[in-house]
């Protein structure tokens, strides 16, 4: 499959039209393909910064968090001297995965084939018996082929990686969504729990319904009652970013009761609330007492495995006096996703048919949605 014939020059001057006056999205192509995927995975995710994990997921020195990037293993490894670095999860001898799930503890890191060892920095330490039997080779902190490192920034507790090595600088990335921030210590947060969900969709469909304020009518009969159509709002385009921030009298009900808030945050922004996507991989949502980061890792074309990670504010996390608020948050979030199934799952289902050919966009709902489709073109094309 070539770029071309996806974004040939009748999509491109569709794309180019506003939403609502002959404006479209992506073709079904990008949804249906298994070679579209592999060529995201080169060219969309591999190019720019992806969110890779927190602190809270490797906290220790010798902990090691293995996942997928970009149809990649990779591993994030806390260093014994508190750097925290990220590797291509690949021994150098046979190409086995070093790491194959979260571990603690380690001073080395062991291939499980052949016992190729290296440092938590990634040299290479100990061959054995690479010359023959009982003949070792030990070049320890020296020569010989070391784990192969990525580049990797962190944003206050969050890591992001950038597998190409090319990407702007991180500081110019993550800007857009930093300046909408400038009174939350996100320091001040920890993790309480990572929910989880698979739908039988592309990645880019999870992402889509996450910023369609559109669908909350129909779908999502609580936060309808929180916040009527009336009164809600299109998430605006902002760059890399999509964004939906408000102020509200009372924080919304289900978020938690009585958990602890930010520290130092203004009087007037008390009660602020927001949503935030920055393409293309990770959407951060905001409120008085928590964060929530929703992280996607497409398995397959038409499947995707959901992250949600769940952060509160200090012992928020973790102390037993909040554990009921705790959870009438975690249920609040399961509730939303289980809803959310069905729909993305049709939205998949649909791509399947010609008669789709990128939608007949709302002018006031979907430039969001339009503004999604012309990054992922600039940044593939």
């Amino acid at each position: 499959m070539k770029l071309d014939d996806v974004f040939d020059a009748q999509f491109r001057e569709r794309l180019a039209k506003p939403a609502g006056d002959g404006g479209t999205c992506l073709p079904n192509p990008c949804y249906t393909s298994r070679e579209w995927l592999e060529i995201e995975n080169e060219r969309l995710f591999a190019r720019t910064w992806v969110f890779a994990g927190c602190i809270d997921q490797i906290p220790e020195p010798g902990d090691v968090l293995p996942l997928t990037i970009a149809g990649k293993p990779i591993m994030l490894v806390h260093g014994r001297d508190g750097e925290i670095r990220a590797f291509h999860n690949v021994c150098r001898h046979r190409g086995a995965l070093v790491v194959d799930e979260p571990c603690h503890g380690k001073a080395v890191l062991t291939c499980p084939y052949h016992a190729w060892t290296y440092g938590l920095d990634g040299r290479l330490k100990n061959r054995p018996p690479f010359h023959g039997a009982d003949r070792h080779d030990r070049p320890g902190n020296g020569g010989g082929p070391g784990l192969v490192p990525i580049r990797i920034s962190r944003w206050y507790r969050f890591f992001f990686v950038n597998l190409d090595g090319r990407a702007q600088e991180f500081e110019d990335f993550i800007a857009p969504l930093a300046r909408r921030l400038p009174h939350h210590d996100l320091n001040a947060l920890r993790l309480g729990k990572t929910l989880v969900w698979e739908f039988r969709a592309n990645w880019k469909i999870v992402f889509e319904n996450y910023f369609d304020n559109y669908h909350v009518g129909t779908i999502h009969p609580r936060l309808d009652a929180f916040l009527p159509m009336t009164q809600r709002r299109p998430f605006e385009p902002d760059g890399p970013l999509l964004q939906f921030e408000a102020l509200f009298d009372e924080p919304e009900a289900g978020r938690g009761v009585g958990l602890p808030h930010y520290p130092g945050v203004p009087k007037e922004l008390a009660h602020f609330e927001a949503g935030y996507h920055l393409f293309p991989s990770v959407c951060f949502q905001i409120w008085p007492d928590q964060l929530t980061v929703f992280q996607v890792f497409p398995v397959a074309h038409n499947h995707t495995v959901e992250h949600l990670h769940i952060f509160f504010v200090g012992q928020g996390a973790s102390e037993p006096a909040y554990e009921e608020a705790r959870q009438s948050v975690y249920d609040m979030w399961d509730e939303l996703n289980q809803e959310d199934i069905n729909a993305i799952e049709w939205m998949q289902s649909g791509r399947m048919s010609p008669a789709f050919d990128g939608g007949r966009l709302s002018g006031y709902w979907d430039p969001s949605l339009q503004h999604f489709a012309r990054l992922t073109v600039d940044l593939m094309s």
